[in-house]
C-alpha cells in the first residue's frame, strides 16, 4: 500500500481509512493508529484543517453519532 499524506490536522501516526462526504457537503475522516486499531478517530474538515470529533472502539458508532445526526 502506498503511503499517502494525511489531510492537514491528522497526525502522521494515524492512518486514514475512510473519507465521508455528508449530504450537506461536510467532509469527515475515520482514522486509527498505524500499528493499532483498538480505537478509531473521527475528524471533520473545517476551514482547511481536520478537527477531531471523537474516539471509539467501533467506527460505526462515530459515524452514527457525528455524521448521520448532522446531515
Amino acid at each position: 500500500m502506498d503511503k499517502q499524506k494525511n489531510p492537514n490536522g491528522i497526525p502522521p501516526s494515524e492512518m486514514l481509512w475512510v473519507t465521508y462526504k455528508a449530504t450537506n457537503g461536510d467532509i469527515y475522516y475515520t482514522t486509527s493508529k498505524v500499528n493499532n486499531r483498538d480505537y478509531y478517530y473521527l475528524y471533520k474538515f473545517v476551514d482547511g484543517k481536520a478537527v477531531k470529533l471523537g474516539k471509539s472502539r467501533n467506527p460505526t458508532e462515530l459515524e452514527e453519532k457525528y455524521i448521520r445526526n448532522s446531515s
